[in-house]
């Protein structure tokens, strides 16, 4: 499906050469010529998930907030605060593209109480299936009670600190408003109501309902790159903390990367605790299929919504390389849903990524 392992050679320590053209599924006598001679005449006629990306490609449009909460000089223009920010509701806001993972952090942000200049510590949740970022104070904001937020340039603000999103663009300049809070505080739930992460062996069983271990793809003696999603001990040995072939440097992510920064170079297939910072999720959200159910869903400002073409060919020309997983070409069987794979994935990554 487009995804492996990187390796060395033995003798010379040098990284193994790039993976051939993608492979698909793999069945037994005439049925696996049949898909290899489609597969192989597609990447002829020029199939998206047979090219390679564009390590050179140019730089693009600087990054956009496209929603924020609260929003610009919410509750300043109501008595007492009424229709004010909720005091115990996170700060959130919505990228028109990936961030870089590292600028994704609570001092890209600050937040003070006006006047006094009183910080308030945030702890920032990045979702980047939604491309949006959530930050939740220590305890309530005070009730009534204006603040100044500064978001964030990575151009401008001192220490390297600032927005940024994967492709190197910085947002062009450090946005600043007020807002005041509301006067009454609603409850948060409790962390224990929150869904629990998936465990390992469910998450072996939705990539084999996704159709990743079908016709010994990702299974068997001699997976598809070397990539084996099929137990939990595949997972171990060949995805969590292993780096992705197509990322190129490296078979570690203890291994140092010598020769830049470029987002992207050295990913880990699965690195446990960082959804962000595993290529698996990247290559299931520019695919076809998920975007087209992503498309047909009701929007709404903070979820996840469908990539346009533009973004998935500027990821294709930046970092991802041989097209989505599952290739487009293939997709899902019927019946399952791809956010739902994805979702559970992140959660578990999230959660650690932890298998027995």
């Amino acid at each position: 499906m487009g995804l492996g392992v990187a390796q060395k050679h033995r003798s010379s320590g040098a990284i193994a050469a790039k993976p051939q053209a993608l492979r698909g599924y793999r069945s037994d006598g005439i049925a696996q010529l049949v898909f290899k001679f489609v597969l192989f005449t597609g990447c002829m006629l020029g199939f998206p998930s047979c090219d390679i990306g564009n390590r050179d490609a140019p730089a693009s449009e600087p990054l956009r907030v496209v929603a924020i909460e609260p929003h610009t000089a919410q509750g300043l223009d109501c008595e007492n605060g009424a229709c004010g920010f909720d005091p115990n509701a996170p700060i959130r806001l919505k990228f028109d593209r990936w961030l870089l993972p590292t600028t994704a952090v609570r001092q890209s942000v600050s937040l003070y109480t006006q006047g006094t200049q009183l910080g308030v510590f945030l702890r920032p949740d990045y979702d980047v299936t939604a491309r949006s970022l959530s930050y939740r104070p220590d305890t309530p904001l005070a009730p009534g009670t204006v603040y100044i937020l500064e978001i964030g340039d990575a151009d401008k603000v001192p220490g390297g600190f600032g927005f940024r999103s994967f492709d190197g663009n910085a947002l062009g300049s450090t946005t600043t408003f007020a807002f005041r809070t509301s006067q009454s505080v609603q409850t948060p739930p409790p962390a224990d109501a929150l869904p629990a992460a998936p465990a390992c062996d469910r998450v072996v069983a939705a990539l084999a309902s996704a159709g990743c271990t079908r016709g010994g793809c990702h299974s068997g003696n001699s997976p598809t790159m070397g990539l084996l999603l099929e137990s939990p001990s595949g997972l171990v040995s060949t995805a969590i903390d292993h780096v992705a072939r197509e990322t190129e440097t490296g078979t570690d992510v203890t291994e140092q990367v010598v020769s830049g920064g470029r987002f992207g170079t050295q990913m880990p297939i699965i690195d446990g605790g960082r959804p962000e910072n595993s290529y698996l999720i990247y290559k299931l959200l520019i695919g076809k299929w998920l975007n087209r159910e992503l498309a047909a869903r009701p929007t709404a400002p903070f979820a996840a919504n469908a990539l346009s073409q533009d973004a998935i060919d500027r990821a294709r020309a930046w970092f991802i390389e041989f097209g989505a997983m599952p290739p487009d070409e293939i997709g899902y069987p019927e019946g399952v849903s791809p956010l739902e794979l994805v979702s559970e994935l992140q959660s578990w990554i999230r959660a650690g990524a932890s298998c027995p």
